[in-house]
Parts: C-alpha cells; structure tokens; sequence
C-alpha cells in the first residue's frame, strides 16, 4: 500500500502535541481517558482538527460493518453498536492512535458457528468471555512476540486480504447481493461461475458508475489530497439515494436497521456444563485471532509510520473493548484499519479521529439511518474499491521486486495466496512458523574458539577471528590442553551442534571450557552439556570451567551433575575476576 497518505491529508495541521490551555487545570477525566482535555474549548479544538478523517471512517468502513454483523449470524444492528463502542472505546480508554476499530472480519465463522448452534443471545456472551480471555493473555506478555512476526507476513496478510474483500464485495459492482443475502451458503463452485453469473444477472450501468466513483476518489486525491472526497461521494449518494429510491441500496441487502443496545441477557440462556464447556473452547481461538488481527493492524501501522507502537496499551484496549462490547449486546472486535489511510500523523491527537467516527456512526446510522440505507449500491461498491486499492502495500511489493529481493516478494505473494484461500490466521501462523524455521537454522550454528596447545605451541581454529583474554581462561595446568570458548547464546537449537565439536576436539591432557562469552543458556542445553562432561570424565578427560559467573552458576547447580562438580570440584572452577 502506498506509503503516501490516500484519504484525507491533513497538512494544515499545526503541531499541537504541546498544545496547552493556559490557566485551566486538567480535568480528572483526562487522566483516565488519556485525551488531555482540559476544557471546552481544548475538546473544540481536537474536534476541528479531526472531524474529517473521523467522518470518512465512518462512511468507509459502514458496509464492512453491516457485512461483518450479518455474516456472524446476527443482525448487522449488531455490527453497527459494536463499531460504535468499539471506537469510542479505542478514542476515550486509551487505545490506539493509529488504527480504528470495528467487528472483527477474521473470526465471523467461528460467530456463525455459535449463534447457530446456541442463538443470537450467546455471542454477546462469547464477546465478553473473549474480551477477558484477551486480557488474560496481556498478563503473560505473549503479545509482544509480535515483534518478531517478519515484515513479508505482515504485508502479505494485507495483500490476501484485499483480494479477499474485493472478491467479497465484487456482488455491489454488478449491483446485486448474492454474497451478502445468502450467508453461510455457497452458490458457486469457482470464481469462474459466479463471475459468469455476475455478468449475465448483473446491471453493466451499475458496473460503470461504480469505477466511475472509483476514478473520481482516486483523482480528487491526487489533485487535493485535503479534501474529504469520502464525504463528498457519500452526500452525493444520500442525494441521489432519496431523491430517486432504487432497489439497489443497503436497505434492499440488510432492511431497515439503527443502533441498538441489548443489554447482555445472562439469565436467558439456558446452558449446561457441557455447553458452557464448549463455548469456552470456541472463545479460545476466538480471543487468539482477535489478539493477533489487532497486533497484525498496529504492525502494519508501524511499519508505514515507523513509529513504535505500545502494544501493552493495543492489547489492554481490545480486551476492554470487546467487554463493554459483550455487555451492550455487540460482537468480538479489534483493531481492522490502519490509520495512515486517514492521511494524518501518528500522535495522541489521533484519537479523536476514533471518537469523531463513533460519533459518525451515531448520527449516519443511528438518528440518520433511514436516509443513509438509501444510499446506492454503486456509491458504496465505488469507496470500498478505493478501500480495496488501499489495501495491497504497494510501495513495499514494489521495493521488493527494484531491489531484487525477488525471494521475499514470493514469499510474501504466497501468504497472500494462502490468505485468500484458507484464510487470514492460516496465513499468518504458517508465514511466522517458516520464519520461526528459518531463524531456528540461524541459530543452531555453534559460535566458538577452540585453541589447542601441545608442546606450548598454539593452534587455533575458530569463528571469532580476535583472541581476547586468552590469559584469564587458563587455570594452573601442566601439559598439553585444549581451551573451547563459547560464544554468544547457549540454547536447545545450537547445544547439538556445540557437543559435535566437542566429540572431535584433539586429545589433550586437560580440557577447559571457558563461558566468559556466552550471554545467554537455557536449561535443556545445561542438561546436554552436563551429559557430554560427564561422559568426557569417564573417558579420563580432566575438564576445567572458566568464565562463569554467579548468575550462571545458580542455573547450572538445577541440574545434580554440575551441581556435584561444583561442590567436589571446586578447584576446577574458575569464575570470572579469578
């Protein structure tokens, strides 16, 4: 996706992170919701200053919504109360100031699943068994292992997804709603057939004003990137919607719909063990995918704004989210765009373009909804082709084939294959498992020095090609040794290939295993080390450990072999200072 802001550039926009009402104190709210409003006109302020990206959020991002509400097996009234929490959660409770919230479009299977098997009323449940399941995994700190997902699994999730919408919401182009009206059902056998029906069941008219809205966002932006286009197409579209009602509108696909809040209705449900054990079961994944859909848009974020992003506050927000969600009757939601599309720097004054959307979705399809339902199908298959577009990351893709990176660019065309045929969390979890692959080969390389010393002559054969401290690793010896180093990290993957070297070091007299560069071990590779030593005594090796340190010490007296040594063979023990 373009680097360069699409939507709503806001370059007018003075820096205001220090903005500070003189003479006003701030309120106690502010210190909860992380918004520094200090008064009326500080909130006036970040008002006129974020209205526009707020507002075309919202006009974007309403068919996804309405889609993702009804293809979860419930209405799309409930899509639209969870996107109007969601991001009102996002903006006030501290959440994220680059991306805006909405149902989450990865799990609206395991949605289906559930409200077929248990009724509507169970999924608000399930939303709020997530939301606390969510919150759960903020406490062991898994979600910053997210750090190390590669950069051509995060793109490529982008990319499938893109084509995924843009297959999915190819029925407006042609002004129909096969995709939208018959959910769970499939009613074509390949893309070829429903392609075919599309064409010969479909309004050619409707296919033309649709790319002619297309071409209109993409040229206005090109010629006044500040301007709210979104808006504009989207008035044009209430216009001509009322004026000349068609059949060809949200109304025809989803009926007369508003905001609704249904308070969660826990003593309705009638549920035995079994049941509840069962939900419990599908709230798991359910909490793993929204956990990781949220962190895959906050990485995507990153990776255009280059701006860290704080995923203690992502993860405790979309936990949050989904609770107050649950308990006003919406569904699972998290994180589902990045911000960048708003043309807006990335900074706490973001955060009112979330509050300015929810508000937006108060208004278009709360007080509003009977003139916005009418809007056409064209109009909106014209912004979610300009949403599609913006999907794909272009600028990266095209980096990747300039610089002949033509390896990473298969890779990252192949997740997005897998993406769009199995599905956006298949995608990710085989992309990070062959990263994880490939930086376990990394890995299980064995950095060391080995030096040899017959007859007080030095040989040495290593990796490292600066010989530091030679003097420090050698204990009082008296004839011929062999001095190993390791170097670098001690670990379950590399720990085979460091006892392959030992088995074929020279026969010496004595032989000394110097840990002075080793920064880090873990228990299951001191547990093979303790094996091979063990083994090189019996074979009437005498063995020296230098380098070590009390921390390390600690670690290795766990396992009863070194713990042994160290007691009844101190004097072969030479710490570091020695």
């Amino acid at each position: 996706m373009n680097k360069a802001p699409l939507l709503i550039e806001m370059d007018s926009i003075k820096e205001v992170e220090n903005h500070k009402v003189s003479g006003v104190r701030p309120s106690k709210f502010s210190i909860v919701s992380r918004l520094s409003v200090q008064d009326l006109q500080s909130a006036w302020f970040y008002v006129q200053e974020t209205w526009k990206s707020g507002m075309s959020q919202a006009a974007l991002n309403m068919p996804f919504v309405l889609a993702l509400g009804a293809n979860s097996g419930v209405s799309a009234a409930m899509g639209l109360t969870t996107a109007f929490i969601a991001a009102f959660v996002n903006g006030f409770f501290s959440g994220s100031n680059h991306s805006i919230y909405m149902p989450c479009w990865t799990i609206t299977g395991w949605n289906y699943v559930l409200t077929q098997q248990y009724g509507i009323q169970i999924l608000p449940l399930a939303t709020l068994v997530s939301g606390l399941m969510i919150y759960s995994i903020s406490l062991f700190k898994w979600h910053q292992l997210s750090d190390y997902i590669p950069q051509y699994v995060i793109e490529g999730f982008y990319l499938g997804s893109g084509f995924l919408f843009l297959i999915l919401y190819s029925d407006y182009i042609f002004g129909i709603t096969d995709n939208h009206t018959n959910v769970g059902q499939k009613l074509y056998s390949n893309l070829l057939e429903m392609y075919i029906q599309y064409y010969e069941r479909g309004d050619l008219y409707n296919v033309l004003y649709t790319l002619l809205i297309f071409m209109f966002l993409q040229s206005g932006y090109k010629f006044h990137r500040p301007f709210p286009w979104v808006l504009l197409t989207t008035s044009f579209g209430l216009l001509i919607g009322n004026l000349y009602p068609t059949d060809k509108c949200l109304r025809y696909v989803y009926g007369n719909i508003k905001i609704q809040f249904n308070f969660i209705q826990i003593n309705d449900l009638d549920l035995g063990f079994e049941s509840i054990f069962e939900i419990i079961q599908l709230c798991i994944p359910i909490a793993i995918c929204v956990t990781i859909q949220n962190l895959l848009c906050a990485r995507g974020a990153q990776s255009l704004t280059e701006v860290k992003c704080d995923y203690d506050q992502e993860t405790f927000c979309v936990s949050f989210a989904n609770v107050i969600s649950g308990l006003v009757g919406g569904i699972p939601c998290c994180a589902s765009s990045r911000m960048y599309t708003l043309n807006i720097r990335l900074r706490d004054i973001n955060k009112w373009s979330s509050i300015i959307n929810a508000c937006s979705i108060f208004i278009f399809y709360g007080v509003a909804s009977q003139f916005f339902m009418n809007i056409p199908l064209y109009v909106i298959a014209g912004q979610i082709l300009l949403v599609v577009y913006q999907f794909p990351p272009w600028n990266y893709l095209i980096k990747l084939y300039q610089t002949k990176r033509r390896l990473t660019l298969f890779k990252c065309i192949l997740i997005s294959w897998i993406c769009y045929n199995y599905g956006a969390m298949y995608s990710t979890i085989i992309g990070c498992l062959h990263s994880l692959f490939l930086f376990a080969q990394k890995m299980s390389g064995a950095a060391s020095e080995i030096i040899v010393n017959t007859d007080h002559d030095a040989h040495r054969s290593s990796y490292i090609e600066k010989e530091q401290h030679f003097d420090d690793d050698l204990p009082k010896v008296d004839g011929s040794y062999t001095l190993y180093r390791f170097s670098g990290s001690i670990n379950y993957i590399n720990i085979n290939n460091h006892i392959n070297q030992i088995k074929q070091l020279a026969f010496t007299d004595y032989i000394i295993f110097s840990f002075r560069y080793v920064s880090v071990f873990d228990e299951q590779a001191i547990d093979k080390l303790a094996i091979i030593f063990e083994n090189l005594m019996k074979s009437q090796h005498e063995i020296y450990l230098t380098g070590l340190h009390k921390t390390m010490i600690e670690e290795m007296e766990y396992n009863s072999f070194f713990k042994e040594f160290f007691l009844l063979c101190h004097d072969k023990v030479k710490t570091l200072g020695q």
